[in-house]
């Protein structure tokens, strides 16, 4: 794979932890889509239920879970709604955990539950992390669910999620993780993790554009959770057509709802199936050779580096604070490097497979030669 094989956006794109580009291969879902349409008109659902299972499929493959196990989502905030209104009603549990670096539209949803008469329990974070010490301190057999992020949007921290989830099964709390910003750049086994929920989206580093999320449900516990927002894609038959008769299905699927949309999924799963090629292990280790001279680079010119400087603390993105940050945002801007910024926190850099090491040079050039962007010598 080369840059050849994506379509790219003029300049040095590092807006991955954003959008990822789109592969050329990709570019033709659209029309395989419109063409059943314009061929068979109604009559195309079999040949578009293909493609939604197509999407499962490749997910299993990247994840290492069963095409079962998935269930399409329109978006993350859709996908954790359902699961709170899914919840088993245990009278000794009444808190929901978040942290306070979650993203906000986590939040935003979750907190929604206090109609419920759930209390919304928020983990401090010292320093932009969360040590599992922290975590120990707030995952409480009062607890019903907690969300855990896999990735920090805003620093790139990345959650040691696997003692997380053994820690929080052994207290019996239902737990979510949230793979949107390492899902495609950090490698993940669903297997090896064995949690309740997974949610995740494929705009990012997977490269599959906006509408496509997905909500992975393990299989053992599946049928523990009955969503209350269903429709006739959740039942067990969706074809039967009686009314008063519905029965949840035994899969992930009884959490997908009303008629699906299709064309999202139909791009995602070719974006999927090229992430698959390429393989995330050796996404990981490119994105990490680039990011780790990034890095050097910037500690080297006294800028303070957000981001952890440990490579396995880390996603795939690079968060430095510049003393004037508009003024380094509009400096990227103006040399064509495409970056962005976020409040309380800094710019944000995300190489891809497709960014190489001529375009981190040109990044590193900047650093090391302009003085706007460079801390005042005392």
């Amino acid at each position: 794979m080369n840059k050849q094989d994506f379509f790219i956006p003029n300049g040095i794109y590092l807006l991955n932890h954003s959008v990822g580009c789109l592969p050329r291969t990709t570019a033709f879902a659209k029309e395989e889509f419109f063409e059943m349409w314009k061929l068979k008109g109604g009559e195309a659902w079999g040949e578009w239920l293909s493609l939604l299972d197509g999407f499962c499929h490749s997910l299993a493959t990247l994840l290492n879970g069963h095409p079962d196990e998935f269930c399409p989502q329109t978006n993350l905030s859709s996908a954790i709604s359902k699961i709170l209104l899914s919840l088993p009603l245990r009278r000794d549990r009444n808190k929901i955990l978040i942290s306070e670096m979650d993203f906000p539209s986590m939040g935003f949803a979750i907190s929604q539950m206090k109609r419920m008469g759930y209390q919304l329990e928020v983990i401090p974070a010292k320093n932009g992390r969360l040590s599992l010490e922290s975590w120990k301190k707030y995952l409480k057999p009062d607890v019903e669910l907690a969300l855990i992020t896999h990735v920090i949007y805003g620093n790139s921290f990345l959650n040691r999620v696997q003692d997380i989830l053994d820690y929080a099964k052994a207290e019996g709390i239902i737990t979510v993780v949230d793979i949107a910003q390492s899902v495609g750049v950090v490698p993940i086994n669903l297997r090896q993790w064995n949690g309740d929920f997974v949610i995740g989206s494929c705009i990012k580093w997977l490269c599959g554009g906006a509408g496509a999320g997905f909500m992975w449900v393990n299989s053992e516990k599946v049928t523990n959770f009955q969503p209350m927002d269903v429709g006739w894609f959740s039942h067990e038959n969706p074809f039967e057509f009686e009314i008063d008769n519905f029965r949840y299905a035994q899969t992930a699927k009884r959490f997908w709802g009303g008629t699906p949309s299709v064309l999202p999924f139909a791009i995602a799963k070719l974006s999927i199936d090229t992430i698959n090629r390429i393989s995330v292990n050796r996404i990981r280790q490119h994105n990490q050779r680039l990011t780790q001279r990034l890095i050097e680079v910037a500690v080297a010119q006294n800028l303070k580096v957000l981001t952890p400087l440990d490579s396995s603390q880390r996603g795939g993105t690079v968060v430095i604070a510049f003393p004037n940050p508009m003024e380094a945002y509009q400096r990227f801007k103006e040399a064509n490097i495409l970056i962005d910024m976020r409040p309380n926190f800094g710019l944000r850099f995300s190489p891809h497979i497709y960014n190489d090491e001529a375009e981190i040079d040109r990044i590193l050039d900047l650093l090391t030669s302009d003085c706007h962007l460079l801390p005042i010598a005392s």
